[in-house]
């Protein structure tokens, strides 16, 4: 299970892009948070214990103290700068640890297959699109490869996936294989509509999204 770490935010009253270059100048980073039929609230905290809760702890549920108040919030997005060094803003949903969420996990394999066959590893799926409760989002979905052979590929559907944890992508879809080389790796098949995932690791730089810029 993804581990909740607790954060302390505190509330902006600043708008446009000045304010957040001065804020992530003092350290900070710009934010928001929403949902739950609630206004936006507009919120900063500190860019080394954001970085820390998601680099090092790997969270995605977080416990956001704002002025006092704590909220369960999920990271629902995370923009870099285009060098993917410096966090620029971050996206917070409102939500009960009881609520279905769609988010994406990574795949990780465990050993390595006893025998080959001469195939080499092929993985086309390194993360996957899983539906499930908040407080039961996996840290991710491990795959055991020491019996894994050349003609015998691992899907979906034979994962053994935690307890209230549905993979969208569909059943047929290929997690890992052994192939020949030179032989076409398998094409990937897509999740279900609606299963976008959240931005969270770096990406190329964007105008700035803070939404008092839009002001």
């Amino acid at each position: 299970m993804s581990l909740v770490v607790t954060l302390k935010a505190q509330a902006r009253t600043g708008s446009g892009s000045r304010a957040a270059i001065k804020l992530r100048k003092s350290g900070l980073v710009p934010g928001v948070v929403y949902g739950h039929k609630q206004a936006n609230a507009q919120v900063s905290v500190k860019a080394d214990e954001l970085d820390r809760a998601i680099r090092v702890l790997h969270a995605r549920v977080i416990d956001l103290e704002i002025d006092g108040k704590a909220e369960t919030v999920l990271i629902r997005e995370l923009q870099w700068d285009y060098l993917g060094k410096q966090m620029i803003h971050v996206d917070f949903e409102r939500k009960d640890r009881a609520e279905l969420v769609r988010v994406t996990v990574p795949v990780e394999l465990r050993n390595a297959p006893k025998a080959t066959g001469g195939g080499v590893l092929d993985q086309p799926l390194h993360t996957l699109h899983v539906e499930c409760p908040l407080g039961s989002i996996p840290e991710a979905i491990r795959i055991d490869i020491t019996n894994l052979t050349l003609g015998s590929p691992i899907h979906v559907r034979e994962l053994a996936l935690p307890p209230n944890v549905k993979v969208l992508e569909v059943p047929e879809a290929v997690v890992v294989q052994l192939k020949l080389p030179g032989v076409e790796a398998t094409t990937t098949t897509p999740a279900e509509p609606g299963a976008g995932p959240e931005v969270i690791k770096p990406e190329k730089k964007k105008a700035d999204e803070d939404e008092d810029a839009k002001k």
